[in-house]
């Protein structure tokens, strides 16, 4: 595996790093830590970048002793160098902090570096951001699941990657109220909300059989759970709810990112809201 850490020594880029060891990471990877010196309002000065760089790796290296960790740096856009340095370095996953906003105070936007890659980027992007209360056992996971390719691209990279004992992953289906209003007109006895429910949950459980059943023999304990609402506002709440560790959700990848930036809106908002850690998953 091979992991590009965008690093800048703030708190939240900290976070990100360290957030990487409930991240299912492999014993053995290639990590590259790059610190980008921006010449205009630096939160990084170019005299200082090497010490930084150097800092983010040796943390790394703390945490996973077999990896092949380097540091590098460059100067400019933070945007465009850590998308020159996918380029090259060609990572399976990006991962960058995102800063809390102060006092409780909702999410409105990501950060325009986080942004600017999810939007041009075609890498799958793993944004964190720090948090009060991490719950202490194995990882809790959810997944954003609607059995679209986006969707099995993220039960994939669960899968395949080495989580400890006990880890729980949630697949969260959101019903259709538009498919379950149209049954109904159809079909009166199908308008009570209980038995429209009922339909939603069953029409779920099928759909994601076969995730529930890959995540299985990849020792994940896992489970599917239908919700009503905005897909944003019930992934969120439930993440919030279940204190999960990290949202993955996998949207549809059409060919520029002008459609990425539309058509992603959902993970965007995601990624833009949530309090843990956001995973947006991509096809290779």
């Amino acid at each position: 595996m091979r992991v590009l850490i965008g690093y800048n020594g703030t708190d939240f880029a900290k976070a990100a790093i360290e957030d990487l060891s409930r991240a299912g990471m492999p014993e053995h990877a290639d990590a590259l830590v790059l610190t980008v010196a921006e010449l205009c309002f630096p939160t990084v000065k170019p005299d200082e970048a090497e010490n930084v760089a150097a800092e983010g790796a040796a943390r790394i290296s703390e945490i996973f002793p077999k990896w092949t960790v380097t540091a590098q740096t460059s100067k400019g856009a933070p945007i465009r160098e850590i998308l020159a340095a996918a380029d090259l370095f060609h990572p399976d996953v990006i991962v960058l902090g995102e800063p809390n906003k102060p006092n409780g105070v909702n999410n409105a936007f990501l950060g325009p570096v986080s942004q600017g890659i999810l939007t041009d980027g075609s890498t799958a992007l793993r944004i964190t951001r720090q948090r009060e209360e991490i719950h202490v056992g194995p990882p809790r996971l959810i997944v954003g699941f609607d059995g679209s390719d986006g969707a099995e691209l993220a039960i994939n990279a669960i899968a395949t990657r080495f989580w400890p004992k006990g880890t729980s992953v949630r697949l969260l289906s959101i019903d259709d109220t538009g498919v379950l209003g149209t049954i109904g007109r159809l079909s009166p006895q199908m308008r009570a909300a209980a038995v429209g429910a009922g339909f939603a949950s069953r029409w779920a459980e099928t759909l994601a059989s076969h995730a529930l059943k890959q995540l299985s023999e990849a020792g994940l304990d896992a489970s599917v759970e239908v919700r009503s609402g905005h897909p944003q506002n019930a992934l969120i709440e439930a993440a919030d709810e279940w204190n999960a560790d990290t949202i993955f959700v996998g949207p549809h990848v059409p060919g520029n990112s002008f459609e990425r930036f539309l058509l992603g809106s959902v993970s965007a908002s995601v990624a833009a809201h949530a309090n843990c850690t956001v995973e947006i998953v991509r096809k290779p």
